[in-house]
């Protein structure tokens, strides 16, 4: 048996390059190295992998021309990110016909007549026609489709051209998505969206590797911080968060925000108006975020239950937040499986006065409850939620 990765994979080395120069998809890296690594622990098997970075175009993202890049992530493998013009509206176009041509060419030097079984990574054009290209030249390959987020809720913030060319995509999309041999969905949601049938998809809604988790210790101090990492977006419920803890009057307690988005300039104002608002940008590498976040007292996830999305995702910063061992304040939201909630301080409703009270809350545990609470959580996601035990559900979906 042969298993073929199609997505946008980076090597660790080029990840750091495209990351310097505009690339912010670490959470889909992350995703990705989990999974490849627990399917292929689980399998015994390994993965050649067909990629294409989802780069902002030129000029935004640094280079014009992205070169290809290949590499071997584990001894016998073949991998490769797809090099192709990065010009504005055209780069998917690009992008894809450079994955298609890979595909063509992994057929003709690396497939060895033997069962194949691809798993895409996301819903994009992309990577879906190369499996289908590979599809249709070895008819009895398995292609399987991991759906992170509906395109249909991502960048919503676009111009008119953008969302004509995006509407265009979709259609593309829907009709490969006949082709696939079933879907790994990260919300359950997603599947009456997609009018999928029940034996065609399974829920996973991320996975967790226990062999990232980093050693920090909780620097001492007088205040207490509330963390928000991520997407500074004010579709992402920011500006609420910045009012809800301008509420808030203790001198005694922080709130730490990592990241960027178009909330930036309110961030800002907020800062100047309130001395306990630390704003620290774009940390340099992921382990400092990680780092910072076991630093703090409470994490948020600001994601808003009125947000059309939020009933079609899984917010993947839970994984991280929970491992932390730092309690997580988080909205009730439809993306979220149930099973979560007893490990999250919920907001009531999405209200400023329920986001305030339960700030409040978390603030007023005593420093035991607290560990406590943040305890039970990672053990969650250590125990139930790990790259093997999530990698083994996957095997027997796609009997592997």
């Amino acid at each position: 048996m042969q298993l073929l990765w199609i997505g946008c994979l980076e090597s660790e080395e080029e990840f750091k390059v495209k990351a310097g120069k505009g690339y912010d998809l670490a959470s889909a890296q992350v995703s990705q190295q989990n999974l490849v690594s627990g399917l292929e622990q689980v399998s015994g098997l390994y993965f050649d992998s067909i990629n294409g970075s989802v780069l902002p175009p030129y000029p935004v993202y640094r280079d014009r021309i992205i070169a290809p890049v290949t590499w071997s992530h584990v001894n016998g493998s073949y991998d490769i990110s797809v090099g192709y013009k990065n010009d504005k509206y055209i780069n998917r176009i690009n992008c894809k016909n450079a994955m298609l041509k890979a595909a063509d060419d992994w057929i003709e030097k690396r497939y060895r007549q033997r069962e194949l079984v691809v798993f895409v990574y996301s819903m994009r054009s992309a990577p879906m026609a190369a499996a289908c290209r590979i599809k249709k030249e070895i008819t009895k390959a398995r292609i399987f489709l991991i759906v992170s987020d509906l395109p249909q809720f991502m960048d919503l913030g676009q111009n008119r051209i953008k969302a004509m060319l995006k509407q265009i995509d979709w259609i593309t999309i829907k009709k490969m998505q006949s082709k696939f041999d079933g879907a790994i969905l990260y919300a359950s949601k997603m599947a009456e969206y997609l009018k999928l049938p029940d034996d065609k998809w399974m829920l996973m809604e991320g996975s967790f590797n226990p062999g990232d988790e980093i050693d920090s210790a909780k620097e001492k101090r007088q205040s207490k911080a509330i963390m928000y990492s991520g997407k500074l977006d004010k579709e992402y419920g920011i500006p609420m968060l910045l009012d809800a803890f301008m509420q808030i009057e203790d001198e005694n307690i922080e709130l730490w925000l990592t990241g960027g988005g178009n909330a930036e300039n309110y961030i800002g104002q907020c800062a100047a108006k309130d001395k306990r608002i630390k704003y620290y940008g774009f940390l340099p590498t992921r382990t400092d975020v990680l780092r910072k976040q076991k630093e703090a007292d409470l994490l948020i996830n600001m994601r808003l239950p009125s947000e059309q999305a939020s009933a079609y995702c899984f917010p993947s910063k839970l994984f991280e937040y929970m491992v932390s061992g730092v309690p997580v304040i988080s909205f009730q939201l439809e993306g979220i499986p149930e099973e979560y909630f007893e490990y999250l301080i919920l907001v009531e409703s999405e209200s400023l006065k329920c986001l305030v009270d339960a700030i409040k809350g978390g603030l007023q545990m005593s420093n035991a409850e607290r560990l406590a609470m943040g305890k039970r959580a990672k053990a969650f996601i250590y125990d139930a939620k790990n790259n093997i035990t999530q990698s083994e559900r996957i095997c027997q979906f796609v009997n592997l």
